[in-house]
């Protein structure tokens, strides 16, 4: 069962929509299943350093944190659905499911670290600090955001700059293959982007590496709640999520009328993905609306801003 939920992330919106593949096959580089294995593999980087944890738990944790998401995610989550506030009704069934599992869960929903076991402080550390590293770097390479508009405060808190080398060249080239051939390759992009995923969260826990090692996890959740409330919520999200992804039109009218024609909609949502969720809209007789609705624009930045592309040639397709 729960491999099957696992699996269920592969279509579920990570950093942005992954629906219309069949039409452009590098939005399956935002599937949400890549966020959570760099989440559990940099949660098991801190265990490394912290002695008497149980790397089981934390891998458990880590895998099931973001299981409980409703297609097109937070776009369509928001003002609709408490993934926190669900914790007990989604996980609760799982047969290694405990009560303190349950409570740690909640507190890495709510992002809150007062009161969680030291393996679930791990997993917020590591959902967080995995955010703060990959929505940048997606921001750039993905949807085609110049990395000068990185303010140099950011930069210097997290302790590199993508504008700068050897981090900028890395970048052009994910950018190029991405937005600048005519037949680019995910798997190819997907493997050059994790791994300069990995090279900058090993900067960025060498930089904040400290004797003791509850002084390093506070010293990162600082960081990352910093980096994420003064530039990746403010200054990216609106522009992936509203005119990339369409967020508000999801969530303020798809949202609603899916639940007003669908039988026990909500705990459908928390089993299906954006293929059968579309599919399920599309298949409502009067529906109005269409698949390519759906589809994130990848190409919003290039077209509509250009001020602020990154790439100057991105690939039409």
């Amino acid at each position: 069962m729960t491999s099957e939920r696992i699996a269920r992330l592969r279509y579920i919106t990570g950093f942005a929509t992954t629906y219309g593949e069949e039409v452009d096959p590098r939005v399956s580089v935002f599937a949400r299943i890549w966020h959570v294995q760099r989440v559990v593999s940099v949660a098991g980087r801190l265990c490394d350093t912290t002695r008497g944890l149980d790397r089981a738990r934390i891998q458990k944790l880590a895998w099931w944190h973001d299981l409980n998401r409703w297609p097109f995610a937070h776009n369509a989550e928001k003002e609709n659905f408490d993934q926190a506030a669900n914790v007990r009704e989604y996980f609760s069934p799982f047969a290694s499911c405990t009560e303190r599992d349950l409570a740690d869960l909640h507190g890495i929903h709510t992002k809150e670290a007062i009161g969680l076991t030291d393996e679930a402080r791990i997993v917020l550390v590591a959902d967080l600090l995995t955010g703060i590293i990959e929505d940048p770097l997606l921001a750039v390479t993905g949807i085609n955001v110049n990395p000068r508009l990185i303010p140099a405060e950011v930069e210097e808190a997290l302790g590199f700059s993508l504008h700068e080398e050897p981090w900028r060249s890395q970048c052009v080239d994910l950018a190029r293959e991405f937005h600048g051939v005519e037949h680019p390759s995910p798997a190819r992009f997907q493997e050059r982007f994790e791994a300069l995923f990995d090279r900058l969260t090993q900067r960025v826990l060498a930089l904040h590496r400290r004797t003791d090692q509850n002084d390093a996890l506070t010293a990162l959740f600082g960081l990352a709640r910093t980096v994420r409330e003064t530039f990746i919520r403010p200054v990216i999200f609106p522009l992936n999520n509203e005119k990339v992804c369409h967020a508000s039109w999801l969530r303020q009218e798809v949202v609603p009328w899916y639940c007003e024609h669908v039988d026990d909609a909500r705990r459908r949502l928390l089993r299906i993905d954006e293929r059968d969720f579309v599919a399920d809209l599309i298949g409502i007789p009067g529906s109005p609306y269409a698949p390519h609705q759906f589809h994130p624009d990848v190409g919003y930045v290039a077209r509509e801003e250009p001020e602020m592309a990154f790439i100057h040639r991105p690939h039409v397709g």
